[in-house]
């Protein structure tokens, strides 16, 4: 039982490090920008920095705004709206007044050892001066629904992940969890079977030997399931909040025109996007 129970440790070390790995992976979009989803607006990805995230946040937005005012010929007042960021005025409101259509989409922030925080931005913007922007419906890394994914996940594992149109994986996080818990409460039961032959003093002594080893070994698979299963619900807690939603499954009227050197005749498809 000894060498089991080490064994049994080494697992959950050697688990709870890669989930250590997981939590501080950087978003995808660090390294590349996603592809909008429509001809309306772009990505673009600001970084800032300061004494707090909160500031940080606030002269990371500021570029946004102002990269953004330059290229659609807007004007735009960076102290003025640094000075409303730093005050707790939401960037949607500053949006509206300067007419600069931003859409926040993905947040990630890191410390330095000098103490000062850097935290990186990723916004939908207008595409051109003349057209108002029609925004993906799930964005990729809020900060609001990275904790009501966690929070969804503390209940039902898996939900979160479903949330943000992971359903697959939310799936298989669920299930898995299930089955490891229920694995574990199946081999306990047996174990406790063969521990009430063990107690049976009129048990035979290969029959007992034989309750002995299995007993050894259920018990043994138990713990090692609950454990599995314990890592897999806190990890299940780290993929919600940093997993980054995909689209959402959507169906889409598209009409178009069906041309032929004899004849031109209008159609319409539906199409879903994944």
């Amino acid at each position: 039982m000894h060498v089991k129970s080490r064994y049994l440790f080494l697992l959950m070390l050697l688990l709870v490090s890669m989930l250590d790995c997981q939590a501080k992976r950087e978003p995808s979009w660090m390294k590349e920008l996603p592809r909008p989803g429509n001809e309306t607006y772009i990505y673009v990805r600001e970084s800032g920095e300061g004494a707090t995230i909160e500031s940080a946040m606030a002269q990371a937005m500021v570029r946004v705004f102002q990269s953004t005012a330059n290229r659609l010929g807007e004007p735009f007042d960076v102290q003025q709206v640094y000075t409303a960021l730093q005050n707790g005025t939401d960037y949607r409101t500053i949006s509206q007044n300067y007419h600069i259509p931003v859409n926040r989409v993905g947040v990630y922030s890191t410390q330095l050892k000098s103490g000062e925080y850097w935290v990186y931005v990723l916004c939908q913007v207008a595409a051109m001066s003349n057209v108002t922007p029609v925004w993906d419906r799930v964005g990729l890394n809020s900060g609001t629904s990275n904790f009501l994914a966690s929070l969804k996940s503390v209940f039902i594992p898996g939900w979160g992940q479903m949330g943000k149109s992971h359903y697959g994986e939310g799936i298989a996080t669920l299930v898995g969890e299930a089955a490891l818990v229920g694995g574990g409460i199946a081999c306990y039961k047996a174990a406790q079977n063969q521990l009430a032959i063990l107690r049976n003093p009129t048990t035979p002594i290969n029959d007992f030997t034989v309750a002995s080893h299995r007993y050894d070994n259920l018990q043994t698979t138990s713990y090692i399931a609950w454990g599995v299963a314990g890592a897999l619900y806190v990890f299940n807690l780290i993929r919600a909040y940093t997993l980054q939603p995909k689209g959402s499954n959507e169906w889409a009227f598209q009409p178009s025109i069906i041309a032929t050197p004899y004849s031109i005749a209008p159609t319409a498809g539906l199409t879903l996007r994944f």
